[in-house]
C-alpha cells in the first residue's frame, strides 16, 4: 500500500475547494490528506514545499518518501490512492498524456484566475 499523499489546495477557488471535496469522498483508505495552502500547520507538515509556488498550482507531498509533485503529475500519485481509479495509472503514462493534460490544466487555471479577478500568483 502506498504511503499517504499531501495535497495543497487553495481554499480561495471553488474549482479547488470543489476538486479536495471529490477526493476527499472518494479516499476510503485515508490515505489523500488535504491541506489548505493558509493552513498555519502546513510547512510543518511539509517543509519541502517551502519556497515552491504552491498557490500557481496543486502540490502534493508523499509522505513515506517526501517525493513532491505538482499540477498534472499529481493525477498518477493519487490514482494509485484512491481504489477505484487505479486502472488510470497506466493510462496515465501514455507518451504525451501528460503534456497534454498540463496544458488543460494551465488553461483551466488561467481561467480560474481571470474569472474569480484575482491575481494568478497572490
Amino acid at each position: 500500500m502506498p504511503a499517504p499523499l499531501l495535497l495543497a489546495y487553495d481554499p480561495a477557488c471553488t474549482l479547488c475547494c470543489r476538486m479536495a471535496l471529490w477526493l476527499a469522498r472518494r479516499d476510503r483508505q485515508g490515505l489523500l490528506h488535504l491541506v489548505s495552502l493558509r493552513d498555519p500547520d502546513l510547512l510543518a507538515l511539509a517543509p519541502e514545499l517551502a519556497g515552491r509556488p504552491i498557490e500557481k498550482e496543486i502540490h502534493g507531498l508523499d509522505l513515506g518518501t517526501r517525493k513532491i509533485w505538482a499540477g498534472v503529475d499529481l493525477l498518477r500519485p493519487i490514482a494509485r490512492r484512491l481504489p477505484g481509479w487505479r486502472w488510470a495509472v497506466p493510462l496515465l503514462a501514455i507518451p504525451g498524456l501528460p503534456r497534454l493534460l498540463n496544458a488543460v490544466y494551465l488553461w483551466v487555471a488561467v481561467w480560474r484566475f481571470r474569472r474569480t479577478g484575482r491575481p494568478p500568483f497572490a
